[in-house]
């Protein structure tokens, strides 16, 4: 079997399994195996598969059909034009938090006191850190995650783009491990935390449910991280220092509220998506709510 046959079979196999994107997923899984590039398969259509590349491929396929992700099985997903090593037990970085990653450089090259020391709360694969240290390259910043194993892989990752001299990963609750030492220090804090709400976990496809529940879930409303996130952030960030945050798309006014009954922030911004959803909030440390 060549790798046009094999391929052609994979996507309507997966089309018969309701896979999202059959063709792509055939194509990744496939250029993964063979170790090249997605789009060099084109130029090897006629190439024959060994018995052993089939078998292994197979055996992909049917676990991909069974819900694990494709980033899962290839141990890597691209993030902001980097590669990063992720692994079933961390989260895989999406598509809306590389907006998030890019409207704070936007702020942040506008203003560069900001890049000076940046704190990741629930660093995960260390996307979010590396990608802002590898674009930012006279920052230093700090990754806190609650999970042992995501701190391996972070460490794996800012080791990958040699980051280690600028950086740091602590294992522990959210912004606990700096506090009070670190207070009024720090210039950014930026978090993707969990924020599924109880009902919208119940409903989630088998794919995202077979990542950590820990890194999705955040009790009945979604909004328990950011109850303790917030507060700890304004102890820690500098007068003026950036809070940046990505939400779920239905949280928006939730979060303006809770901003609204705590003192000491300013400048609340509610940004969208690419798909137009309310994705992000920005707040200021210092000053009255406004």
């Amino acid at each position: 079997m060549n790798i046009k046959e094999i391929l052609n079979k994979t996507e309507e196999y997966f089309k018969s399994r309701n896979i999202s994107s059959p063709r792509l997923d055939a194509e990744v899984l496939l250029a993964d195996l063979l170790d090249t590039e997605r789009v060099k398969l084109y130029v090897k259509f006629d190439y024959p598969l060994t018995d052993e590349e089939i078998n292994k491929y197979r055996k992909m396929v049917k676990k991909r059909a069974q819900g694990t992700p494709v980033s899962y099985l290839t141990k890597k997903k691209e993030f902001m034009s980097l590669e990063f090593h992720v692994e079933p037990g961390v989260l895989i970085p999406r598509p809306e938090t590389e907006e998030l990653v890019e409207k704070i450089l936007d702020i942040v090259r506008g203003e560069t006191d900001l890049s000076r020391k940046i704190v990741d709360v629930g660093t995960g694969s260390g996307a979010i850190l590396v990608s802002l240290l590898y674009y930012l390259p006279d920052a230093k910043g700090i990754g806190i995650d609650i999970s042992d194993q995501a701190i391996r892989v972070a460490r794996d990752n800012i080791k990958k783009f040699d980051l280690s001299q600028r950086s740091g990963l602590i294992n522990g609750d959210l912004l606990e491990p700096l506090l009070p030492k670190k207070a009024g220090e720090i210039d950014l804090v930026v978090s993707n935390p969990p924020y599924i709400s109880s009902k919208e976990y119940e409903n989630l496809d088998k794919d995202v449910k077979s990542e950590p529940e820990e890194a999705l879930h955040a009790g009945k409303d979604g909004l328990d991280i950011y109850k303790r996130l917030i507060p700890q952030a304004k102890e820690l960030l500098r007068e003026n220092g950036l809070l940046a945050l990505e939400i779920g798309d239905k949280q928006g006014k939730l979060i303006e509220n809770l901003f609204s009954e705590l003192d000491g922030w300013r400048e609340f911004q509610l940004l969208k998506d690419g798909a137009g959803k309310d994705r992000f909030v920005f707040m200021r440390c210092g000053g009255g709510n406004s």
